[in-house]
């Protein structure tokens, strides 16, 4: 049987937004932090990046739009999580 290594898949920006990090890991043979821990500070190397979009059938700069958009996605989930915690202490400080 072929390893996701051996064969290219086809995926798309929005399927490297929503994918889980462990999937995207287990396609590529990459570790699931490299696509769990996407920040602005954090990034891979161009080699990478390239063995990257060519396992997963894709673009480089496909791929860099989609890891782009699950760090915007996770800086979103981190303010709103924040604002959440922010209200449920205000009404507990309320009652």
């Amino acid at each position: 049987m072929n390893t996701s290594q051996e064969v290219a898949v086809k995926l798309t920006i929005e399927d490297i937004r929503y994918a889980r990090h462990i999937d995207l890991a287990a396609l590529t043979g990459f570790g699931a932090s490299d696509f769990a821990a996407w920040t602005k500070s954090r990034g891979l190397s161009e080699r990478s990046l390239n063995v990257l979009a060519e396992r997963l059938g894709m673009e480089k700069i496909d791929l860099l739009k989609g890891l782009e958009l699950r760090r915007e996605d996770a800086a979103t989930a981190r303010k709103v999580q924040e604002r959440v915690k922010q209200l449920i202490a205000t009404e507990k400080a309320a009652s």
